[in-house]
């Protein structure tokens, strides 16, 4: 089980890092030559709440287990559901694959500590 709960750790530190790319360059995920307003706002936006739900998703099931654990992982499996659906309304198979990984990896952990 430590596997999956490093694993899990290292993909939700993953997440974030996305997110903060997000917030600090936009257009390396929006491939935009030069991005707009809009596009810097949502970045912000996203990062706003990736980053803190990415971290919560990382420490709380390496310090607790159980519901706690669980409730913080599902959390950021939806969150990661969402990406996936922003990746097929994009066609982007790299944001669909990844926030693929990165859901089932919350949902089975989540399960695993529960």
């Amino acid at each position: 089980m430590i596997v999956l709960v490093v694993a899990n750790a290292v993909l939700a530190m993953v997440s974030v890092a996305f997110a903060i790319v997000a917030a600090v360059r936009p257009a390396a995920l929006s491939h935009s030559e030069a991005p707009t307003s809009g596009e810097r706002f949502y970045g912000w936006m996203y990062a706003v709440r990736a980053v803190p739900l990415g971290c919560a998703a990382a420490v709380v099931p390496l310090i607790w287990s159980g519901p706690v654990s669980a409730v913080v992982l599902i959390a950021a499996a939806v969150a990661q559901a969402g990406d996936v659906g922003i990746g097929v309304f994009r066609g982007e198979r790299g944001m669909i694959a990844g926030s693929s990984v990165v859901g089932a990896v919350h949902v089975l952990t989540a399960v695993a500590l529960w």
